[in-house]
């Protein structure tokens, strides 16, 4: 006899498959197997975890979709079935055990068999489908196969509802549990893929399982060092067990326990309480070290012999929102997160996936989440129109301290209200929400990205509010009940931005906003007296590198325009057809044109004139990016806790090789915003403003002591030279500077014993362009 399985064994799926792919037949998909005669197969072979298109790209029947105008050749497969197909040997089990087939990712619509024999069906891609195996898997090989039908095919048989609309003027993701991004997107190519396209695996478990686990942290007495904990967890047992099993439940911290409790296995549900001396906290960046505890879970039988133990890691520590809206003077509002009791300062960006092609996101992963290090990110909001990413994710973010705001997985839109979307979406949210409730990084759940506002878009403008999102089923019933229930100690926003009651009757503004407005000049009163205290949304559009364009564009096609015929930067830079395509036009409708115009139109405020030069647009265009991400993170910061909470600027990775608002492109290659944003997201930081104050901000939990001198570049005169102290998370204005005309302030600042700079560019536009790039080196 086997011994008893302690944890799950996992037998990999992955790998080479076969792959058959054929148009689905206009009357109805191809639901049963084998496969009806006449059709018109193509066999290849296939990647598992991939996308079923990138198999016809290395089959050579596809080209790469990256360069130029090739990724609409994809287009034509909208409209196919695909049937995957896999032998793998049975494995043997335990005795009382169970085999369970898992499917980390299916996109979208599916069905499963096993042996010829339908085990199942998939219709969410965002979340794990699992199969009990165990009574059709025969002894020694078997045949795994998955027969995908088209999403867009199916559309067709939907009744959608009125404000239903996506970026790219159909909705016919909507109804289904897919990414939004992929229909299209103003950040993101028409890349509507089928697949498996997260890992396929065996899981061989035992007659004794442990699974749902929660860890709450009820309280904490930072003073005293003390935690006190509730959790719970399920456990998978036969009947004959209980009573005789006991359930061991603990902390350890660097291998040395730190809690413990050992009680009899008398439920299947099992609570319990845990008490946590001599605690170490985790903390987000900058304020301390991110602790981490192995929690653990063992059932023992009744000779002491483990028969099932899990384990993870969680962090002690406490996260609350505290909101209001902005009503006026006598209301101000309020958009404040709290870690340990202590109130965080934000500096966040926007997360989006960091590839279109679903399978390929894994390979991008832990680079990107570097990126958010370097740049002293202590916030990442994953975007609603994406993936919920995986485990590995999570897991970083906890150990380097970046909390996470998470979207539930629907954007900019109004989604089906009746009971089996409904239903979909329940299963959805349980599930991620299992998965993820126990990572101390998670602080938000929000219920969308825009879906509040999104029907505004449609029925008569930003400032006419003609449908109450407080209708909403998703964002108000379903969503809300499963995080009350499963989650109840973590934060839950209907939508960002929400719009409350209040705020659909006009009786007050949110606290929290997305300040895109017209992207024209970035110190307007839009971006500088916005009343909301929060934005999780704002940003700037800039051009990639050089290097970057000569990749994603063909030869003919890395300069941007047809023509010119004017200075209009609406109407007279006419771009080619790649650079629209590369602006997020799927059907070159004149989408990507304006899109590319935000660039030329922010350069003609900037510096009067449009370069024609492709390097000296390039690098113009990175400038004003530069100067105007610096002055969205120093504006909110040097108002922090006075005026403003926090920014998650636009955002830190395209998803894609495109023209965008990105500060790093698809390929890596980092704009000058990149270098920029580093520099003013530091823990402490001494800055100008334009009202001429000179503020020094903290945010750690030590006062700081320094001295700053801000100096004329032109005339090298020095006009503030003083020695200062901020208090712990906290800010002050250190003294004012005067200017006249347009230049450059040099700040030069020390504190600890460690020299740091930071610039100021003054003056109205618009400016010369050589003399703000000579400035700038």
């Amino acid at each position: 006899m086997m011994a008893p399985l302690l944890m799950a064994a996992l037998l990999s799926l992955n790998g080479s498959w076969r792959l058959d792919c054929f148009p689905q037949p206009d009357e109805a998909a191809v639901r049963t197997l084998p496969l009806p005669s006449g059709l018109d197969v193509r066999t290849v072979p296939a990647e598992v975890p991939g996308n079923c298109e990138m198999d016809l790209v290395r089959a050579g029947v596809l080209p790469p979709p990256e360069i130029g105008l090739n990724a609409r050749a994809f287009r034509s497969c909208e409209g196919y079935q695909w049937l995957y197909t896999k032998t793998f040997e049975a494995p043997n089990l335990p005795s009382g055990g169970r085999a369970l087939l898992v499917f980390d990712g299916i996109d979208t619509l599916a069905d499963i068999f096993m042996n010829g024999e339908k085990i199942g069906e998939a219709d969410n891609m965002f979340i794990p489908h699992r199969f009990d195996i165990t009574p059709k898997m025969r002894r020694g090989t078997n045949t795994l196969q998955v027969l995908l039908r088209s999403v867009l095919l199916d559309a067709k048989t939907k009744t959608l509802g009125e404000l239903g609309w996506t970026m790219c003027g159909g909705a016919e993701g909507e109804p289904y549990r897919k990414a939004g991004h992929m229909g299209g997107w103003d950040i993101f190519p028409r890349l509507f893929v089928s697949g498996l396209w997260r890992d396929v695996r065996l899981e061989l478990q035992g007659p004794v399982r442990i699974d749902q686990t929660s860890w709450i942290v009820k309280s904490i007495d930072r003073s005293a060092r003390r935690a006190e904990l509730v959790g719970s967890c399920r456990i998978d047992m036969p009947f004959a067990e209980l009573d005789k099993a006991r359930v061991t439940v603990g902390l350890r911290r660097d291998g040395k326990p730190a809690a413990r409790q050992t009680f009899p296995a008398r439920h299947f549900q099992q609570a319990f309480r845990l008490s946590v001396a001599d605690a170490e906290f985790w903390w987000p960046r900058g304020f301390g070290e991110p602790a981490l505890y192995e929690a653990f879970v063992e059932v023992a039988g009744s000779d002491g012999a483990c028969l099932a133990r899990r384990t993870e890691r969680i962090g002690l520590r406490t996260v609350e929102l505290v909101r209001d809206d902005v009503y006026g003077k006598e209301r101000p509002g309020q958009f404040l997160f709290k870690v340990n009791g202590e109130p965080v300062f934000i500096r966040g960006a926007n997360w989006v996936p960091t590839d279109a092609i679903p399978s390929r996101q894994k390979d991008r992963l832990i680079e990107t989440l570097e990126m958010f290090r370097d740049l002293n990110c202590n916030m990442i909001r994953v975007w609603g129109g994406g993936v919920y990413e995986p485990e590995a994710f999570f897991d970083w973010c906890d150990a380097n301290g970046v909390l996470v705001w998470q979207d539930f997985m629907t954007g900019c839109s109004m989604f089906p209200f009746d009971p089996d979307y409904q239903r979909r979406t329940r299963v959805e949210a349980l599930e991620t929400v299992l998965a993820f409730r126990n990572h101390p990084s998670l602080a938000l759940w929000s219920g969308n990205n825009e879906n509040d506002v999104a029907p505004r878009w449609r029925l008569g403008g930003a400032k006419t509010i003609l449908w109450d999102p407080g209708r909403d089923v998703t964002s108000r019933v379903t969503l809300p009940a499963v995080v009350r229930e499963f989650d109840a100690t973590r934060p839950y926003l209907p939508s960002s931005p929400y719009l409350s009651p209040d705020v659909v009757a006009g009786l007050a503004k949110p606290s929290e906003n997305h300040l895109w407005g017209a992207r024209a000049y970035y110190k307007t009163d839009y971006y500088t007296n916005s009343p909301c205290w929060f934005a999780s949304e704002m940003g700037y559009h800039g051009c990639p590198n050089r290097e970057s364009l000569e990749r994603m564009m063909t030869k003919d096609n890395v300069y941007p325009w047809t023509k010119v015929t004017g200075t209009d930067p609406w109407k007279d830079y006419h771009w080619n057809e790649e650079w629209q395509f590369k602006a997020s036009d799927p059907w070159l409708d004149g989408f990507g044109f304006r899109r590319n115009s935000l660039m030329t139109n922010q350069l003609k405020i900037m510096f009067g004139a449009v370069p024609t030069d492709l390097d000296d647009f390039i690098l113009a265009s990175q400038i004003v990016q530069a100067e105007a991400m610096k002055t969205f993170v120093e504006l909110f910061r040097s108002l922090k806790f006075t005026r403003k909470n926090g920014l998650i600027w636009w955002n830190m990775r395209d998803g894609w090789p495109q023209i965008s608002d990105a500060v790093v492109d698809w390929y890596g290659g980092k704009k000058r915003a990149y270098r920029t944003i580093r520099n003013v997201q530091r823990d402490q930081l001494v800055m100008v403003r334009d009202d001429r104050r000179v503020v020094a901000v903290n945010d750690t939990l030590e006062p700081v002591a320094g001295k700053a001198t801000v100096t004329d570049r032109a005339s090298g005169k020095t006009l503030l030279e003083t020695a200062y102290t901020v208090p712990a998370n906290g800010t002050r204005e250190i003294g004012t500077v005067d200017w006249s005309g347009q230049g450059m302030l040099d700040i030069v600042y020390e504190q600890a014993g460690e020299k740091q700079a930071n610039w100021f560019l003054y003056g109205e536009p618009p400016f010369d362009f050589k003399e703000v790039a000579e400035w700038m080196k």
